[in-house]
């Protein structure tokens, strides 16, 4: 439960870490994906560090907005999630496309 509510004087702050949050995530899965289709091992050195980023964004978001108890357990998973979720992504799509997986398809064969 919320204790305090946010001052207006951080209210910039907690709008800013929030929308980052949001960017970083989305900035570290793209690079976590660029990694894995390119093979650049640099692209996984920058998803990291954005993640690092992520998670002091996910620090000060839950500061500034005096998380405790549950709500701070929230944000661990929130921030657990947005880490591994590219990862499970990335191994779904890589099972499911796998070229043992295609059959190839004779014409004539009729799908629904």
């Amino acid at each position: 439960m919320l204790i305090e509510p946010v001052a207006l004087s951080d209210f910039f702050l907690s709008f800013f870490s929030a929308a980052l949050i949001i960017l970083l995530a989305t900035v570290y899965a793209a690079l976590y994906a660029w990694s894995k289709i390119s093979g650049r091992r640099k692209f996984e050195l920058a998803a990291w560090l954005i993640y690092v980023a992520l998670l002091i964004c996910v620090g000060v978001f839950s500061y500034v907005n005096h998380f405790n108890d549950y709500w701070l357990l929230l944000s661990l998973l929130m921030v657990l999630g947005y880490g591994w979720m590219p990862r499970f992504i990335w191994k779904l799509c890589a099972a499911t496309h796998d070229a043992d997986t295609h059959h190839s398809h004779q014409s004539g064969d009729h799908h629904d």
